[in-house]
Order: structure tokens, then C-alpha cells, then sequence
């Protein structure tokens, strides 16, 4: 998946899931919580492999449930010791529906040696090389339907998101304003 199929699939799941618990969606922290928890693994794992070749693959480490595991408790932990646990628990929902994104394809095309890297290291990754930056990459995507696809997903998740009060735009504009004062004094 690429970046806006990462951050609308997390978020239809978040929002059905938080609907279902509470009975309204998500705030705005847990929103900006999930939306960077969905973008972490390759947030990590592209620049390791692509940019700087440390990593085999652009999902290895990050995408590996071993690493999952791990930030899924540091997350919560942290969101515990600063009272915003939903927010912990919502960037680890993010971090694990990319992972699930990712092996949606492969899934169904019945290609489960597409998704080892579930259990990297534990099971080898294939070394995949990139001679393009991430720029490039972009501007050579192709109008595939998996890219329509995922332009019509994050085009439901927009829709969605409007629907539940664009939660995190509110927490964006706070941050912006409590800065900007400080940036103009400087």
C-alpha cells in the first residue's frame, strides 16, 4: 500500500472500531496518533533500504511483528505515563493496520511468501533494490487499479473523516497557534 491507502485503511478500521466501543469516532489526538502509527514502519524501514542500504528490503525491521509487539507496548506505556493511553493504543492500531495493509495483496493473490516479512528476521527477507529516490518513485506510478484503488479508499476515509468532525485538525490548529506566537517573537 502506499502512503494514503496506509492512513485511510487505519483510519476505517480505527473510526468502526471506536464507534463500536464508544459510540463515537475518535479524537482528535488518537486520529494524529493512528495517522503517524499507519506511516511508521515505512517511515523506518523505506530510508534504511532504499536511501541508505542497511536494511534488505523496505519491509524488514519495522514491518516485522517482532518489532510490532515492541512498539505496540512502548506506545501504550508511554500513553499511560502521560495520561493519553488511547493515544498510545491508537498509534499502535495504526502501526499493525499497516502491516495487515500490506499483506492484503499478497493475501489475495495467494502469496504468502509476500508476507515474511511478518517474521523478520526470523524469516529472510528478499533484498529489493532501489535505484530511485523516493520522488522518483512517486512520480512513476502508474494508474494501476490498486492505485485507483487506494485513491478511492482514502477518497471513503476523507468522507469518513469530514463525517466524524475531522478529528486531529482541531489538535494541528492548537499546536500551530501556541507556536506561531513564539516563531514570531523570535
Amino acid at each position: 500500500m502506499l502512503p494514503w491507502g496506509h492512513v485511510a485503511f487505519g483510519y476505517l478500521l480505527y473510526t468502526l472500531w471506536t464507534r463500536r466501543r464508544t459510540g463515537i469516532g475518535p479524537d482528535g489526538l488518537c486520529a494524529l496518533a493512528l495517522a503517524v502509527g499507519s506511516q511508521f514502519p515505512d517511515l523506518i524501514d523505506k530510508p534504511l533500504s532504499w536511501t541508505f542500504g542497511v536494511l534488505p528490503t523496505g519491509r524488514s525491521f519495522a514491518h516485522s511483528a517482532f518489532f510490532a509487539v515492541a512498539v505496540g507496548v512502548a506506545a501504550v506505556w508511554l500513553g499511560r505515563r502521560y495520561g493519553r493511553e488511547s493515544a498510545g493504543a491508537a498509534f499502535a492500531f495504526g502501526h499493525v493496520s499497516h502491516l495487515v495493509g500490506d499483506s492484503l495483496y499478497p493475501l489475495l493473490r495467494g502469496d504468502f511468501a509476500d508476507m515474511a516479512f511478518w517474521l523478520w528476521p526470523a524469516v529472510p527477507a528478499d533484498r529489493i533494490e532501489y535505484d530511485r529516490s523516493f520522488l522518483e518513485f512517486f512520480l512513476s506510478l502508474d494508474p494501476t487499479p490498486t492505485l485507483l484503488f487506494e485513491c478511492a479508499l482514502a477518497a471513503v476515509a476523507l468522507g469518513v473523516w469530514v463525517h466524524d468532525g475531522a478529528p486531529g485538525l482541531g489538535v494541528l490548529r492548537d499546536g500551530a497557534t501556541r507556536v506561531g506566537p513564539e516563531i514570531d517573537r523570535e
